[in-house]
């Protein structure tokens, strides 16, 4: 046993029309993550999109910067330390609430009550949060 955990690791974005979509990853974040999520943003809402991150390094990493150097994908980035301006974190505030408190016998067991709960979310409007 390497006192390693096992866990579920879970990116989300929410449009400006109100609509969620969560990529699970079965590795940790990493820039090829970020270019994984990219591209699925990319399938399901249109070639040419403009996309808010935090300062994560794997949001801004150099492969992430390259990648989208040829794509229609306008990245921003929101201020250092501020998640409270960040609609996915009410997302993730949400799920948390949902799951909290609770004991599940299996990582499985947890990984499908969390995907079922992310179909639960009262979406938050993006533009509450970057126009206040």
């Amino acid at each position: 046993m390497t006192g390693a955990w096992d866990s579920i690791k879970l990116l989300g974005a929410v449009s400006d029309a109100g609509e969620t979509f969560f990529l699970p990853c079965t590795e940790n974040f990493n820039s090829d993550t970020t270019i994984r999520l990219l591209d699925a943003l990319q399938t399901e809402f249109g070639e040419k999109i403009c996309v808010v991150l935090d300062n994560a390094w794997y949001f801004t990493a150099n492969a992430v910067q390259e990648f989208v150097e040829d794509t229609l994908i306008e990245l921003c980035y929101l201020p250092r330390g501020s998640p409270e301006l960040n609609p996915a974190e009410e997302c993730w505030r949400q799920l948390d609430q949902e799951l909290g408190n609770r004991l599940f016998d299996t990582l499985d067991d947890l990984r499908d009550a969390a995907l079922s709960g992310l179909n639960r979310i009262e979406v938050p409007d993006v533009f509450t949060y970057l126009c206040p």
